[in-house]
């Protein structure tokens, strides 16, 4: 277990970093979609589960509507996520070891430079890579993505203020530096249900 833990946080630190990125990214797209399925078809009591047998012509129509609600996940998106999340993961790993360098220790005001510099550079950053990113995996034009990045970037990027900051405090106060994308990327796959909604799911005027 010690040779394992030698490796994955020390010789290979950097594939660990990228690949846990990906995967994070990967469940938190899995997780919204599961939610999306639940939210059409699963919250609606009208609807019975498609295995009840049906007693009457109406009973059918009820048992035919909701036997269409069969979840099927959309796997082109969950690997478009996933190569992102593989994207961001050496540029986690970069920023987080050259800000430790630059701010060292845990101190108060190392902390807040930390979180700010995070907020500013490596949010915006990231946000940056998922929209484009998905957008280039999904050969939409370039015009498309930028009126995307103009519709949602700066809603992402608000909530990504109010979640991030508290979450990279805990991080840089109390998480070892070779533990600290690893923690990042967990806190991530929280985040990216949000992004996955961002991204696929929300609606804007």
């Amino acid at each position: 277990m010690g040779i394992l833990r030698q490796l994955l946080f020390g010789k290979y630190l950097l594939v660990t970093n990228t690949v846990s990125c990906g995967l994070m990214m990967a469940a938190g797209d899995v997780i919204q979609q599961r939610s999306e399925h639940w939210k059409k078809h699963c919250s609606d009591k009208k609807y019975f589960p498609s295995s009840v047998i049906a007693a009457s012509p109406e009973d059918e129509k009820v048992t035919a509507i909701s036997s269409t609600s069969a979840y099927g996940h959309d796997y082109m998106r969950t690997r478009n996520m996933t190569v992102v999340g593989l994207v961001q993961g050496p540029f986690h790993h970069c920023f987080y070891t050259i800000l430790d360098k630059v701010l060292p220790g845990r101190n108060a005001k190392s902390v807040l430079k930390k979180t700010f510099l995070d907020q500013s550079i490596a949010s915006p950053t990231c946000l940056g890579i998922f929209f484009v990113g998905l957008g280039i995996l999904e050969s939409r034009k370039i015009k498309e993505i930028c009126e995307e990045l103009k519709l949602k970037f700066g809603d992402t990027w608000k909530v990504d203020c109010c979640f991030w900051p508290p979450a990279q405090c805990i991080n840089f106060i109390f998480v070892p530096l070779h533990y600290r994308v690893l923690y990042t990327n967990v806190m991530t796959m929280v985040y990216d249900i949000f992004l996955s909604y961002m991204k696929y799911d929300a609606h804007f005027e």
